[in-house]
């Protein structure tokens, strides 16, 4: 169930053009009160409106934003073709200029990441029998066409429940290197697996379920090469979020709980946020516990002992019985560095909800901050908005939070109800208190003659 939490902000819905149609309304989210932050302070804008699904987000170095969109060919997201695509907001109001540029199409649909490094672009497609991350160059200009530069592939046995959804990337030492990170998900709710996933194209190998794994990318500038593929955590069922902390190095991931088998819309385990400190990266495979150890749903017991405890269970709160739900974790955001100091040390992390729900019938989307030195959290929008579906993409720049809607109805039938939502911190556009009225001149109050 959800608690209906009561709004304090209320925003102008700004319109745009979207990607391929007319001029739409977006009806903006409120930001919710928390420790340490007004929510007026916040200014709120559908930065774009009427996309295909968007979801995954990167700032181009002119200050656009390129995301990837999945374009149904079938009539549904899960029959789609990938695009990456290129909005621009020259004027800073808020809300892009326009439709957008394609700068690249053609991937397999279901595109659910996109990062880059360097020259390159990396992109996720998750489209069932076309699972694979693109590696793509940039042109010499940001709104240059990217071009394809090869694909790390991946083969999945039929049914595999949870594929390869995320990405993280980072530089290393050495020129035009980078450490490419994703996952690999589990191949059923609830139980492990020893299959492999057969992984070929620039790099080829096998690869394990419930995991995450590490390749070198070397940029050789006409073409790439990649190397080293390496497990570095186990006992995850679906890692859909993946982000080093900007400062300490620190990997975090979340995992999403089990689905109780009797009743896929009540979680046995709950989503879990978890951490990897920079020293350990790469070191012996670190364990996280699926199926066998977990944090139980609504009571918070931990059942079984095997691996790595999370740093934070997300519960229902305020109450594990009737309290407002998250479930569903997908990407991870730090906390813009322009944003209020409260809010600085922590994260972002948006939740799916429901399958293909929205608003008040989909009671599991929030998008919640995330304190992990102290294990707090709470809801930074509601998973009470009337006009939200799945709040799954995030990407934070200097002042500002980007959020991707994949689908504000909660269908994923039919394109073009993506929003992508834009959160810039403006506290210097509070209200101001109303200047005094100057006096009007007269003999005793004669004007002052200007300086010169």
């Amino acid at each position: 169930m959800y608690r209906r939490f009561r709004c304090t902000l209320a925003l102008l819905a700004l319109a745009l053009l979207g990607a391929g149609t007319r001029r739409a309304e977006a009806q903006i989210p409120s930001i919710q009160p928390g420790p340490g932050y007004n929510p007026a302070d916040f200014r709120v804008t559908a930065f774009a409106t009427g996309l295909n699904f968007p979801e995954s987000m990167q700032q181009l170095s002119d200050g656009s934003i390129l995301v990837g969109v999945s374009d149904p060919v079938g009539g549904s997201y899960f029959s789609s073709q990938g695009a990456l695509l290129r909005l621009v907001d020259a004027d800073k109001d808020g809300v892009a200029d326009g439709p957008g540029t394609v700068l690249f199409s053609g991937l397999p649909g279901e595109v659910t990441a996109v990062r880059q490094a360097g020259a390159l672009v990396f992109a996720t497609s998750a489209l069932a029998g076309s699972e694979r991350i693109s590696v793509l160059r940039k042109g010499a200009q940001p709104s240059d066409p990217l071009t394809l530069e090869g694909s790390i592939n991946f083969t999945f046995a039929s049914g595999w429940e949870h594929t390869s959804f995320t990405l993280a990337v980072r530089a290393m030492p050495t020129q035009g290197q980078y450490e490419l990170y994703f996952n690999i998900g589990s191949r059923a709710n609830f139980s492990a697996t020893t299959a492999t996933v057969g992984v070929s194209g620039l790099i080829s190998g096998t690869a394990n379920g419930e995991s995450i794994y590490r390749v070198t990318v070397q940029d050789l500038g006409n073409s790439v090469s990649v190397s080293d593929l390496t497990q570095i955590a186990h006992g995850l069922r679906n890692a859909a979020g993946i982000a080093f902390h900007p400062t300490t190095g620190d990997l975090y991931f979340e995992d999403n709980g089990i689905d109780k088998p009797s009743d896929r819309n009540e979680p046995l385990s709950a989503d879990e946020l978890n951490r990897i400190a920079a020293a350990d990266i790469g070191g012996a495979v670190e364990e996280f516990g699926f199926p066998s150890a977990y944090i139980e749903y609504r009571t918070g017991q931990k059942v079984g002992n095997l691996g790595l405890d999370p740093l934070i269970a997300f519960q229902p709160q305020p109450d594990p019985f009737t309290g407002s739900e998250s479930e569903g974790a997908v990407e991870i955001a730090f906390a813009p560095p322009g944003f209020p100091p409260a809010l600085r040390g922590g994260l972002f992390i948006g939740f799916h909800g429901k399958f293909s729900q929205a608003g008040l019938v989909n009671e599991e989307n929030p998008l919640l901050f995330c304190d992990p030195a102290t294990g707090k959290y709470f809801q930074f929008i509601g998973n009470d908005e009337p006009n939200v579906g799945h709040l799954d993409g995030l990407l934070a720049t200097a002042d500002s939070l980007f959020v991707a809607d994949l689908s504000s109805s909660g269908t994923l039938n039919k394109g073009d109800h993506g929003v992508i939502y834009q959160i810039r911190y403006m506290p210097r556009f509070r209200a101001l208190p109303a200047l005094p009225r100057r006096r009007s001149p007269s003999p005793s109050n004669p004007p002052r003659p200007h300086a010169h």
